[in-house]
């Protein structure tokens, strides 16, 4: 606390001074700005203060319980030990105030400035801060057990290593507020607590929010890191590029939440209700990812053990047209492998033009290798959506594709090479498998090939595909 002399006057002095009237002692600070307040360890006990100007006075174990200091300033006051349990404190100037190891429960400090406020070890338990501005404050290891903190302002407040069991945070500001080691535990009453708050960019390191409702919360870019969010409700939260690296979130309630670029490294999110989640870009290293439930709780159960997996399977059965579109590749679609310079692109697309008027998909491989990931695997994900594969042989790029797919997609493939060029010594591995067209389709020219197209090309796959299809019926008959 700062001040700019030494007072000249007791206790005794100012308290006589208040006794006399609010408009009295008011008018005695404006006439005596200097005046250092000495109130240390003052009986005011249920005493009317509404607008007394308090500002920069020594409060310090002061009693105040029960008393009315509605639109006091008490802005940089000290106030250390001070018993305001069940005082009204509602629209005070407190900023700056030094508040620490104050008694402030069940007091009313609705609409109250705290900004800058020291509260460390302050008791407020069940105060009413409803709306009140804690911006900037220091409120770690203080008790704020069932208060009410509904749209209050505590952007870049210190809340580390608080006791928040059952307070209520419905639409306050938290962001960019350290939550390091805070207790969160039983925070899902009705009245619903961290409903629609904003806890962007806040430190939430080891805190623990077990059971906790954040309905709607925003999470943004969010420090979850190590925190115990088990059973959580967690729906409609946003957690854009927040990080819960080793967070407990097992059973933890995501039905439409927003993952994006979210960090679980070594998180366990085991049981995690995930119906209707945006999950993008994950980072999922060593993530634990069992029994994740993907639909709504009146539909049967459907689980899987990936969270980015789960996303698309959802999709996959409950949109139609995604149904068909997935079913129109694997019905209709056509890889088409090989060379690319000295005229192989030609003929790979005089291959497509003919497969597009034969009602087929085709899918040329001619496109950068995609971030994160090499060319076989993306020719093996191809492979696995399509019907079967042309691969042109007179370049000298086919033989790794081959060998990382033939072996373990059962679907027809067809090797075709232009006349006068030599097929790769290793290729007679290749035509072991029954699934490899043989002999290779030899053609001459472009237009040679195109004229093959059916009888050489198309039918002989077909039969293969048709063949595959009676084994199948076989044995689903069986």
């Amino acid at each position: 606390m700062i001040q700019t002399q030494k007072s000249s006057m007791t206790n005794e002095d100012h308290l006589l001074i208040i006794f006399q009237g609010l408009t009295t002692w008011n008018q005695w600070r404006s006439d005596n700005p200097e005046e250092q307040i000495e109130l240390s360890g003052a009986n005011l006990i249920s005493k009317d203060l509404s607008g007394i100007n308090f500002s920069y006075a020594d409060l310090s174990h002061a009693r105040l319980n029960g008393a009315n200091l509605s639109w006091a300033k008490l802005n940089k006051a000290d106030l250390v030990g001070a018993d305001l349990r069940r005082a009204n404190l509602s629209k005070s100037d407190l900023s700056g105030a030094d508040l620490r190891w104050a008694k402030l429960r069940k007091t009313n400090l609705g609409g109250s400035d705290l900004s800058g406020a020291d509260l460390r070890w302050a008791n407020l338990r069940e105060a009413n801060l409803i709306g009140s501005n804690l911006s900037a404050s220091d409120l770690s290891e203080a008790k704020l057990r069932e208060a009410n903190l509904c749209g209050s302002d505590l952007s870049d407040a210190d809340i580390s290593e608080t006791d928040l069991k059952w307070v209520k945070f419905c639409g306050a500001n938290l962001c960019r507020a350290d939550f390091i080691g805070a207790d969160l535990r039983g925070t899902n009453l009705q009245d619903g607590n961290l409903i629609d708050a904003d806890l962007s960019n806040a430190r939430l390191v080891g805190a623990i929010f077990r059971n906790a409702n954040l309905d709607g919360a925003n999470l943004g870019k969010a420090k979850l890191n190590y925190g115990d969010l088990s059973k959580a409700n967690l729906r409609r939260v946003n957690l854009t590029k927040a990080s819960l690296i080793g967070a407990n979130l097992f059973g933890a309630n995501l039905t439409n939440s927003i993952l994006v670029k979210t960090d679980l490294e070594r998180a366990d999110i085991t049981n995690c209700k995930i119906y209707g989640v945006s999950a993008w870009d994950l980072k999922l290293k060593d993530t634990k990812q069992i029994n994740l439930i993907i639909t709504p709780p009146e539909k049967p159960t459907i689980a899987v053990d990936d969270l980015e997996v789960a996303q698309f399977l959802y999709l996959l059965i409950n949109h139609k047209k995604l149904r068909n579109v997935l079913n129109s590749i694997t019905k209709r679609g056509v890889l088409i492998l090989g060379r690319f310079g000295g005229g192989g692109l030609d003929i790979l697309q005089s291959i497509a033009a003919k497969l597009r008027e034969m009602k087929y998909l085709p899918i040329i491989f001619n496109f950068d290798r995609p971030e994160g990931k090499n060319y076989t695997e993306t020719v093996q994900t191809l492979v696995g959506l399509s019907r079967f594969v042309i691969v042109d042989l007179s370049g000298p790029s086919i033989p790794q594709e081959l060998y990382s797919t033939v072996p373990h997609f059962k679907i027809p493939f067809i090797p075709i090479i232009e006349r006068g060029r030599r097929q790769y010594s290793m290729f007679v591995d290749i035509l072991e498998f029954p699934w490899v067209l043989k002999p290779i389709v030899e053609f001459g020219c472009k237009e040679q090939l195109i004229e093959l197209m059916k009888s050489r090309i198309i039918d002989p796959a077909e039969e293969k595909c048709k063949e595959r299809q009676r084994f199948f019926d076989q044995l689903f008959d069986k």
